[in-house]
């Protein structure tokens, strides 16, 4: 592996600041997201596919629409509050599943974000007023694929950290595709090839949902880096979660959080 780990002699504190999973001298360390391209040209004018993969990345990024590898490492539901200007308002803790209760950084839950039931009884106008609150699924993983650059000079990234953060109509198929198949496998015992499904909103515009084809038949060999990779990942969320307990704490909402509950989600 190359930018995620480094030899077997790598401290687990060295591990997490390549996944982004500590914070360094230079500040906190990210890693890039993992997106699909739906727009027809860069902020340069330079023409990129559509439906292609790319890592977020300030400069340099790198599309391709075929032979892009995942592993995955972790997979949690939650969820977030935007501001108009892309500023982050709110979140809750990472879950495991929907039956954990989604306490946010403001002593509340959900973001404030109503149920689906709930929404559906709701008018437009009323529905307008929880504009940038959604769930996401936050997938932490590696990639690896060969494409271009919007320059067009090939590049081939091996065993990339990323993230994945998926909403809306990409909430749902990694689910589909990948968990609801795995039986009693792990997330990281095997790749998933990404593709992108083009489809049409109401209004007629084009939009890409990210597939997921999971490779069961090709099971792929736990090595001392993946185990360390892994570790860091879990050390990540667990410090996360608990910023945001904390935070949820000192927002005045309940000052005894169930402790078998804190416990478990905290480590």
């Amino acid at each position: 592996m190359t930018e995620l780990t480094t030899d077997t002699g790598s401290t687990i504190e060295e591990i997490a600041a390549a996944l982004g999973a500590a914070n360094t001298k230079s500040g906190s360390t990210k890693i890039p997201s993992l997106k699909i391209n739906s727009k027809g040209e860069d902020d340069n004018g330079n023409q990129i596919p559509l439906g292609a993969f790319f890592l977020n990345t300030p400069s340099g990024r790198v599309y391709a629409k075929e032979g892009v590898r995942l592993r995955a490492f972790s997979n949690h539901i939650q969820y977030q509050h935007w501001g108009t200007e892309n500023n982050l308002i709110n979140k809750s803790i990472l879950m495991r599943n929907n039956a954990e209760e989604a306490i946010d950084q403001l002593g509340g839950v959900m973001c404030g974000m109503p149920t689906y039931e709930q929404s559906r009884q709701m008018s437009d106008e009323e529905r307008k007023q929880f504009n940038g609150r959604d769930r996401f699924r936050i997938i932490r993983a590696v990639v690896s694929y060969t494409g271009k650059t919007a320059e067009g000079e090939e590049v081939t990234i091996t065993n990339e950290p990323c993230k994945l953060e998926l909403k809306r109509k990409n909430y749902g198929p990694f689910f589909h595709d990948v968990t609801s198949k795995m039986g009693d496998r792990n997330l990281w015992d095997f790749e998933c090839i990404l593709r992108g499904e083009k489809l049409k909103n109401p209004a007629g515009m084009p939009y890409y949902k990210i597939r997921f084809d999971p490779q069961f038949h090709k099971p792929l060999e736990m090595d001392q880096d993946i185990s360390d990779s892994i570790k860091a990942v879990a050390q990540m969320v667990q410090a996360e979660n608990a910023r945001i307990v904390e935070m949820y704490k000192t927002a005045g909402q309940d000052d005894s959080i169930d402790s078998s509950l804190e416990k478990d989600l905290v480590g």
